[in-house]
């Protein structure tokens, strides 16, 4: 049974961060599918409560880790400060920024090149995380979806080999590695035009850099050229990433079937 927003909340005396009364919470914030997020009312402003999930399928998933790293964001601006975090990786707590994004930040000009400066500084941070095994994640999907009770989808079977050839391509060539948020969807990035913070580092590990943009595109629905505009990248790499990313939700769609 998975831990209840209550029971984190009793531990309020351990979080320090000046507080002097128990938070009381005043919504359920939407989530991903792997954590459970609370908005929290305290004496020192509102604060976010996120729940653990058990497991994930994502690449880099490493929750020890997850508090190292969004605590070095944090130093660089790019993340919300933590204010506690649970010593068995059960829960989070982070101060809560208000989100003051457009309607449609996806077409908003302002929050794309923001959200771009963001990723940049992700990049350059200095922090010790593990590193992703693109080849090994993707196997273990496949080891989920033969094991299944339906068969792979003829379609994924017929990527598999021209895929591993693509990553292995990427990653000889000299596309630049280093620190990866890996999941930098839209419901990710809080704050305002002027000024955006990621959240959910849950999935970050040293990686493929263009991985991130990839995923941005990808998900952001936002053509190459604005991207190659503006993030020394060759379109060829980025092309191959978005294939290669693309695939990685494929097989992690059949893989939580």
């Amino acid at each position: 049974m998975s831990l209840q927003p209550e029971n984190a909340i009793a531990d309020w005396r351990q979080w320090g961060a000046g507080l002097e009364s128990r938070p009381v919470i005043l919504d359920t914030l939407s989530g991903g599918r792997s954590n459970r997020s609370f908005l929290l009312n305290s004496n020192i402003g509102r604060l976010v409560l996120r729940i653990n999930g058990a497991g994930s399928f994502l690449p880099g998933a490493d929750r020890s880790a997850e508090a190292g790293i969004w605590q070095a964001a944090s130093e660089h601006g790019i993340a919300p400060p933590l204010v506690h975090v649970d010593q068995h990786n059960q829960y989070m707590i982070s101060v809560c920024i208000e989100n003051a994004l457009p309607a449609h930040p996806k077409s908003d000009a302002a929050v794309i090149d923001q959200a771009l400066k963001v990723l940049k500084t992700c990049h350059q941070l200095q922090v010790s995380a593990p590193a992703i095994g693109y080849a090994a994640h993707i196997e273990h999907y496949w080891q989920i979806i033969e094991t299944g009770k339906q068969p792979p989808d003829p379609r994924l079977l017929e990527q598999r080999k021209p895929m591993q050839t693509l990553l292995e391509s990427l990653l000889h060539s000299d596309t630049p590695s280093g620190l990866c948020h890996h999941d930098p969807v839209v419901e990710n990035f809080v704050g305002s035009p002027g000024r955006l913070y990621l959240i959910d580092w849950e999935y970050a590990a040293t990686g493929l850099q263009i991985m991130d943009y990839a995923a941005f595109a990808s998900e952001w629905q936002i053509d190459d050229a604005i991207i190659l505009a503006k993030v020394s990248l060759e379109p060829e790499p980025l092309e191959k990433a978005k294939a290669l990313y693309k695939y990685l939700c494929s097989l992690w769609e059949a893989a939580t079937k």
